[in-house]
């Protein structure tokens, strides 16, 4: 009975915060519908999150039962328990269908367990994933959707998905994943759904392009209702129309989670409304949820301590300088980098450091290389990867440098100072890089290559059981 009486004080006391924000909510009589949909974007393996939001999903649920609940990308990446899990990404996609998602996007690391990976995802979830401008070959397609049309309360609500493609031609993954796949620009392949504004009642872009081209979207297709993205990692605080369109998104990581309300007369959409939610703070918990999350979390593998960090890690740059110093110390090179969006997290806590800390730094199994390069070849590779960081120095070991630029950021020269010895345009050095690297950068090198048959995970894992302990506070390395 004290169950009960609870469970109703905290619905009652839901549905007077639903009020107080002053939402819409479901029509009893009348012409007008409400169409509620509950968006979240670049999950990135937030599974301790999940028993909070779907605690969030019951109480809405409780006031809008036909509530429709959408990811715009990213599902995976972020959490060895579910990245290492055997097959990849099972917890994630298991505790969306137990929480119910009606739809998720294809993100860029949708594609981070390759396309047999990615198969067996799309085979395992009760969802449809969406990308309208993804293209495979005859023989070796996906069910991958364009777009998908839900029937509710007697209206049609349609949704088309969208992916980021990069100036190379590809999203932002490992090149080999893409094989004899071919992509478009979202913005070139609009033009041949908009017939589903006429079709629709309710027109949505679930969009994985990031908030400004989201913006670019709305400006040239107001069409839609509104855009529930990802991909940017951007939180929208006060979600509002641009262009005539709702643009909104949730940040990262389930920390929050945006209401958007359709109010529908007559067939057409009158007004949209948006609310987040702070998943965080949210305190009901779906206990089946938790009882699933308990028992992935359960592998004691990840909880192994390697190492004891004596001074907190506080940016990206420090851990990239501990997994550069792997790379280095480990394959025998003279210098070693890694590319800034090869770090995942900027933070990790003075104490223990486990196997779990060390795919949270850096997930995604990338081989390591061993190139020989004339010094001269090292300037142009540093300015390379200077240009393809969006102008941010790559991390590194075994030196620092500066990059000089000119007024437009353009990358001029590199100013390079070994730990040992002096710099000469003509010496000859080993340089370490991940497999990312090599397939994404243009550069110059005396030989092909030898790989070292070793993961950067691999390799930070066996440094950090020699050191016994680290410190990098205030390590700085590369600048500009």
């Amino acid at each position: 009975m004290k169950r009960l009486m609870l469970i109703g004080c905290v619905t009652a006391a839901f549905l007077f915060f639903l009020t107080s924000c002053k939402l819409p909510k479901p029509s009893q009589s009348g012409p007008s519908k409400v169409v509620a949909v509950l968006s979240v974007n670049d999950m990135h393996s937030a599974i301790d999150m999940m028993p909070q939001f779907a605690g969030l999903v019951d109480s809405l649920r409780g006031v809008y039962p036909d509530l429709l609940v959408f990811s715009a990308g990213d599902n995976r990446t972020g959490n060895p328990v579910n990245d290492q899990y055997d097959p990849t990404n099972y917890p994630m996609i298991a505790l969306m269908n137990e929480v119910g998602f009606d739809l998720s996007a294809v993100g860029n690391h949708e594609w981070d367990g390759g396309i047999e990976g990615l198969k067996r995802n799309i085979e395992d979830a009760n969802f449809p994933f969406l990308c309208a401008n993804v293209f495979f070959p005859k023989g070796k397609e996906l069910d991958v959707k364009p777009y998908e049309i839900f029937h509710q309360q007697g209206l049609d609500i349609a949704v088309v998905g969208l992916l980021e493609v990069r100036h190379s031609g590809i999203p932002g993954a490992h090149p080999m994943y893409f094989k004899d796949i071919t992509f478009k620009k979202g913005v070139d392949v609009l033009p041949e759904y908009q017939f589903l504004r006429d079709k629709a009642n309710v027109f949505i872009l679930l969009s994985h392009l990031g908030f400004e081209d989201d913006l670019e979207v709305a400006d040239r297709f107001p069409s839609f209702d509104a855009i529930l993205g990802g991909h940017s990692h951007t939180y929208v605080e006060n979600p509002q129309k641009h262009n005539g369109v709702l643009v909104t998104q949730a940040g990262s990581s389930l920390k929050y989670a945006t209401l958007v309300l359709f109010t529908v007369q007559n067939g057409k959409v009158t007004d949209v409304k948006a609310k987040n939610f702070d998943i965080q703070s949210f305190r009901k918990k779906n206990r089946k949820i938790q009882a699933m999350v308990d028992g992935f979390n359960s592998d004691n593998r990840f909880n192994q301590t390697l190492a004891t960090a004596t001074t907190p890690f506080e940016d990206r740059e420090e851990l990239g300088c501990l997994v550069t110093d792997a790379i280095r110390e480990i394959s025998g090179a003279d210098f070693a980098f890694n590319n800034t969006g090869g770090i995942r997290i900027d933070h990790l806590q003075k104490g223990p450091v486990t196997v779990k800390d060390v795919y949270r730094i850096d997930p995604f199994n990338n081989d390591i290389v061993v190139f020989t390069m004339k010094g001269k070849q090292l300037e142009r590779f540093i300015m390379e990867t200077y240009k393809k960081n969006g102008r941010f120095p790559s991390y590194v070991s075994g030196m620092t440098y500066t990059v000089i630029t000119d007024y437009d950021g353009y990358p001029k020269s590199v100013i390079i100072k070994p730990d040992k010895g002096r710099f000469s345009n003509e010496a000859t050095y080993k340089v370490a890089m991940n497999s990312y690297m090599v397939s994404t950068l243009r550069f110059d090198s005396l030989d092909d290559g030898e790989s070292q048959f070793m993961t950067s995970e691999e390799m930070l894992i066996q440094y950090l059981r020699d050191k016994k302990t680290i410190s990098y506070k205030g390590v700085r390395r590369a600048f500009h």
